[in-house]
Order: structure tokens, then C-alpha cells, then sequence
């Protein structure tokens, strides 16, 4: 009796200290949900109806963690877009990971991460935008000459956390041609960001290249953002520019949020500039959310474009669509909707 008492105390001694040496691993569910009834007017039409995502993406996903010892760790993110109004996914209506799918293997070295992820050139008109690019209000600096928001095939590197505020990234993605085709380098894209954020101060700049059919082809798009946090109010700035052979658009946003209490108000001014013409175009934008909760807000947006002679463009907003416009027209668009996160 005594010797099994020993062996057992001394299997639970074992178990006991495997457990607490054993590698810790964690998966997490998370997502957003953003549906808001939207109004979208334009010179020769109008739309009504639910829209969806016009503070945040509606998203839902899983990523997860594993430590592998030795200051190593395994990571995954599996991300699709919804669209709330209707319950579809974003890929023709089904549901896929297209916003992000990814393994990484992280260390004192930084992050190596492969997979479908934002790209290199995408993110800083994301981040600096008051309106998140979304909605009726959301900024037009992006994917204005063929420059890609997400991009398959990619491999990632980010520089380690711990350089005083500096950040970096460094990304290359392969269009997958056969050598022998014609195009053997169409789809491949190279991008780099850099930045530093650190206490009230934020700037970055990106720069990247996608390889099209031909050189004249080729999409070259570099931007450069920041803000400044006074704690009242956050004055934000975004310059961009993207490229081809014959054609050239270059923007810039002013913009601001100011948080007060449980609100927070948005604003920005954009304009756009196509090189060579008059197809140039104004857009201003307004917005207030209210916090219910640090997960749940209500929010509201209004945004109005003033196109040049050259330029129809017309706000378009997610699950709802566009409203035409003439050359040279306006166009002008609200909503009011709820947000959680979860």
C-alpha cells in the first residue's frame, strides 16, 4: 500500500511539473457586426436601404497562439467579411477568409508571417483614416489606380516590438505565372512600410509595386500618414499616390476625432487629383458615435463629394451600392447604424 502511494505521489509530482513547463497554446473567437440604414443620392439616382460595416468590417474570424518554447511561438488568423444586411459572406455572396489567412512563427527576432493579408501599401490609409475607410464618410485614398487592399501568396517580415516606437514591415507576394508565360510576372507585388508610434505621435510611410501585364502596366503606390493625439482632440493627415505608365492619382485627407465622454465626433476633408485632367473631385466628410459599451456603439455619418468637370464619382457604400452621378455632379450620403464587437 505504502509503495503504490509512493508511485502515485510521485506520477502527480511528474504531472504536476510537466504541466507547468508544457508549451501554452490559445484560440479565440472574434468578429464585428455593423448594420446601419443608409441614404445615398446622386444626380441621376437614389438608394435606400440597410447597408452594412459603416463604422467597422463586418468580420468574423479565429486566430490563436502557441508558445513553442524558447522564446518562439506559432500564430494563426482566419478572417472573412460579412455582409450583415443580407447574412452573405464577401466572396459572390459565400463565405471565405478572404480579409486574412495566415500562419506565423514569432521570436526576439520578430514575425514571419505567410498567408492572404492586408498589403504593405494598404494599411496606412486604414489607420488614418477618422473613418476607418468605411461608410459613407470612409476616404477614397486607396485601391484608386488598381493598388490591392489584400493580397494572396504573401510573405511577411515585421520588425521585433521592442525598438523604442519603430516599426517595420517588409512583404512580397507571388502571382504564381509559369515561367514560360508571356506574363511571368504579373500579380507579384513588393511592398514596404515603416513607422514610429510612440506616447501621442504616430507617422508612417509605405511604398509598393504591382506587377501588371506589361511595365506600363505596373501600379506603383506610396503614401505617407500620421497623427498627433492632444487627448481632445486627434488631428490626423494622409498623402497618397498610385501610378501607372499613362495615368497618375494623388490624394490627401485632413482629418480629426475628438472624443467627449461616452461620444466621439469624426471629420475629415479629402481631396483627389487625377494628373493630366479635370476628372479631380472634393470629398467632406461628418460622423458621431455613441458608446453604449466598449463593444457596442451607435454612430452616424454623412458624406458629400464635389466632382470637377472630368468626374462622376459617386459615394458607394457596402450593401447598398452606389448612386449615379453626372460629370461634374455631386453626390451625398447618411447613415445611421450599431456596431458590436465581439
Amino acid at each position: 500500500m505504502k509503495k503504490s502511494l509512493i508511485v502515485l505521489a510521485a506520477l502527480a509530482a511528474a504531472t504536476g511539473a510537466s504541466a507547468q513547463t508544457a508549451p501554452s497554446s490559445s484560440v479565440t473567437l472574434f468578429g464585428t457586426i455593423d448594420v446601419g440604414l443608409a441614404r445615398v443620392t446622386g444626380d441621376t439616382l437614389s438608394r435606400t436601404g440597410l447597408s452594412t460595416s459603416g463604422a467597422n468590417i463586418s468580420r468574423i474570424g479565429f486566430r490563436g497562439t502557441e508558445d513553442l518554447g524558447g522564446g518562439l511561438a506559432a500564430g494563426f488568423w482566419l478572417e472573412g467579411g460579412l455582409d450583415v444586411n443580407t447574412g452573405a459572406g464577401k466572396t459572390s455572396g459565400a463565405f471565405s477568409f478572404n480579409r486574412r489567412a495566415t500562419v506565423s512563427l514569432l521570436g526576439n527576432f520578430g514575425e514571419v508571417r505567410v498567408g492572404r493579408d492586408d498589403s504593405a501599401t494598404f494599411l496606412n490609409t486604414l489607420i488614418f483614416d477618422p473613418f476607418l475607410t468605411n461608410g459613407v464618410g470612409g476616404t477614397g485614398t486607396f485601391v484608386m489606380n488598381g493598388a490591392p487592399i489584400q493580397i494572396s501568396n504573401a510573405v511577411s517580415y515585421f520588425l521585433p516590438a521592442n525598438l523604442g516606437g519603430f516599426y517595420g514591415q517588409a512583404q512580397v507576394a507571388f502571382g504564381g505565372q509559369a515561367s514560360n508565360s508571356t506574363t511571368p510576372n504579373l500579380g507579384d507585388y513588393r511592398g514596404l512600410r515603416g513607422g514610429y508610434r510612440q506616447g501621442p505621435v504616430h507617422v508612417a510611410l509605405a511604398t509598393g509595386k504591382l506587377k501588371g501585364a506589361t511595365a506600363a502596366a505596373d501600379v506603383t503606390a506610396n503614401n505617407i500618414a500620421g497623427w498627433y493625439d492632444f487627448g481632445v482632440v486627434k488631428p490626423s493627415f494622409i498623402w497618397a499616390s498610385e501610378k501607372t505608365a499613362t495615368a497618375k492619382i494623388t490624394a490627401f485627407q485632413l482629418g480629426a476625432s475628438a472624443p467627449i465622454g461616452a461620444s466621439e465626433l469624426r471629420a475629415s476633408v479629402g481631396r483627389y487629383d487625377t494628373s493630366g485632367n479635370n476628372a479631380d473631385w472634393t470629398k467632406v466628410s461628418l460622423g458621431y458615435g455613441y458608446n453604449l459599451s466598449k463593444r457596442t456603439q451607435l454612430y452616424t455619418s454623412y458624406g458629400h463629394i464635389s466632382n470637377k468637370a472630368g468626374a462622376q464619382r459617386a459615394i458607394n457604400i457596402q450593401g447598398l451600392g452606389a448612386a449615379g452621378t453626372t460629370l461634374g455632379g455631386t453626390s451625398s450620403g447618411y447613415e445611421v447604424g450599431m456596431r458590436h464587437f465581439f
